[in-house]
């Protein structure tokens, strides 16, 4: 542990190696395909009653927390962010050491998606070629599309085109999160659906012969038609 860090975010990150386990750890692997290079085992369910107890937002000692580089740390420090503040210079320098799909996520759902025009900031990942950075512009865009998000409508559609163009992209961690994307828009209210839908079809006449954008397509059509998804939207305006 790096002697120079300040007394808080040691005991916090005593915290977390206390509620880790080598069971825990194992299942992350080998169940959910997180990369646990740098994790310890603890579940994200230990660290948001942990996170309960701190003052929120805490820019400083989220920087503590991200530089130690411990993964369920970099979780935490998404939840301690300051998104107000946070500069694009360093959402930058955070997305481009993501190294597995769930830390990617995390902090796209507490931080990415909250910050000072979000929507600029996926678009700009989604055009970077870096596998989790991409990643990280495409569940931002996902998360700006969920139904209580206030993204407007014409900024969604106006990054469908990345959706499209990048539905090809062979890289699981990529591609699923594209499909992700795709069907929360189409799902976000009625006037959106027209525009998701038009996207996937375009997928489809655009990679006839690619498994995997007809993937992307065809999952996020069959979802939207499911009739639960449908009687969803007759009550979203």
């Amino acid at each position: 542990m790096n002697p120079g860090i300040s007394s808080r975010a040691k005991e916090l990150l005593k915290r977390i190696e206390q509620l880790s386990t080598p069971a825990f750890k194992k299942q992350m692997r080998e169940r959910f395909g997180i990369n646990t290079t740098y994790a310890v085992g603890t579940p994200v369910t230990a660290l948001r009653k942990l996170i309960k107890t701190l003052p929120r937002p805490d820019q400083a000692l989220a920087d503590e927390l991200w530089a130690s580089g411990i993964h369920e740390a970099r979780i935490m420090a998404s939840m301690l962010a300051d998104a107000t503040h946070i500069t694009r210079t360093q959402l930058d320098s955070w997305a481009c050491v993501i190294n597995s799909w769930d830390l990617c996520d995390a902090c796209a759902c507490n931080l990415f998606c909250k910050v000072k025009n979000p929507v600029a900031l996926a678009e700009h990942w989604m055009k970077k070629e870096e596998e989790f950075v991409r990643r990280a512009g495409f569940a931002t865009l996902a998360f700006l599309a969920m139904p209580r998000a206030k993204t407007e409508d014409k900024d969604l559609i106006k990054l469908l085109p990345f959706i499209k163009n990048h539905a090809a992209d062979p890289r699981p961690m990529v591609y699923k999160a594209v499909n992700w994307a795709l069907r929360n828009i189409g799902k976000k209210n009625q006037c959106l659906t027209p525009h998701a839908l038009a996207c996937a079809y375009d997928i489809l006449d655009l990679y006839a012969d690619n498994r995997t954008a007809r993937w992307v397509a065809d999952n996020a059509l069959w979802e939207l038609h499911t009739p639960k998804v449908k009687a969803m939207l007759a009550l979203r305006k």
